[in-house]
Order: C-alpha cells, then sequence, then structure tokens
C-alpha cells in the first residue's frame, strides 16, 4: 500500500510508469521515469484521478476518464507513483479542475484535432488556470505517429510551478 502525502489538493498531479504499449515508448524518448499523468480530484467519496488514457477498463473508449486513486496506482509499475503539487491559489486549482471536467469522455490521441493525451490535459487545464505547468515540447519522430510536437512528462515535473511532494 502507497503511503499517500497529507497535503494532497484537488489540482496536483499523479505521475506513474504504466504497464501500457505506449508507456514503453514514451519512455524511450523521455527521461522523467514516468509515462502517464492524471489530475487529482479530492472528494467525499475519496480520491479520484481525471487522465486521458488509452481504455484500461473492459467496457470503457479510450478517453478522458476518472478513475479511483487506488485503480490508477493498480496500473503502475512497482515503485512509480509520485505526487506533485502545482503552485497555484485555491481559484486556480478549482478552474482547473473545472477544466479537466468538462473534458470526461473525450477521445484519447496524440494526434491533432483527434482528442487529448494525459499530458497535454492536465497541462491545458492549468494554463486556462493561469499557471503555466510545462517547460515546452518535443517532437517524436516515429513512423506510426504524426511529428506532432508533444508535451512529456519530463516537460512537466520540470516546470518552476511543479513541485515534487515528498
Amino acid at each position: 500500500m502507497l503511503a499517500l502525502p497529507y497535503q494532497l489538493k484537488s489540482g496536483d498531479l499523479v505521475f506513474r510508469d504504466g504497464d501500457e504499449v505506449i508507456s514503453d515508448i514514451i519512455k524511450q524518448v523521455d527521461n522523467s521515469g514516468f509515462s502517464h499523468v492524471g489530475m487529482l480530484w479530492i472528494t467525499e467519496q475519496g480520491i479520484q484521478v481525471v487522465h486521458s488514457t488509452p481504455s484500461e477498463h473492459a467496457d470503457s473508449k479510450d478517453g478522458v476518464t476518472i478513475d479511483s486513486l487506488d485503480f490508477f496506482i493498480s496500473r503502475a509499475k512497482p515503485n512509480s507513483v509520485r505526487f506533485y503539487q502545482v503552485r497555484g491559489s485555491e481559484q486556480a486549482r478549482q478552474q482547473a479542475l473545472e477544466a479537466v471536467l468538462n473534458r470526461v469522455g473525450e477521445n484519447f490521441s496524440i494526434q491533432q484535432d483527434k482528442g487529448v493525451y494525459c499530458t497535454e490535459l492536465v497541462a491545458d487545464a492549468w494554463l486556462k488556470a493561469g499557471v503555466s505547468i510545462s517547460t515546452g515540447t518535443r517532437t517524436l519522430h516515429m513512423p506510426f505517429i504524426s511529428e506532432r510536437a508533444l508535451i512529456f512528462p519530463d516537460n512537466i515535473i520540470h516546470s518552476e510551478n511543479v513541485i515534487l511532494i515528498e
């Protein structure tokens, strides 16, 4: 069982090294040790994670979804889950959370205008709230993937507005 940091807030980020095929592709070009990210949503029912992912449930499609933190962690490789706090006001946190919740049901895709991928989802949400959490983008040069500039986990964890919670 993972010990949770007590200071987690809605809008904070949870990273993992996932068990999906795309995780291995991402790690070939990203040095963060992570392949996936979601935004925390603290509710009365517990801690939820809003994220964009290839389907992790038999009865659902690829896309932006809400899962329990326990389920999100269950898809992680051992010792690969870390929490990061975003430097933002309570108002900005609420705006970022509303922005990701408004996208639930959208398709998952790294191709332009076909959907949204995990890092893009959280970076766009925080940007709508007035906080930049990405240091930039990199282009992934692979035959079956469009040569689009992408935000990688590395681009987020090295932002001055994102801090590892230890």
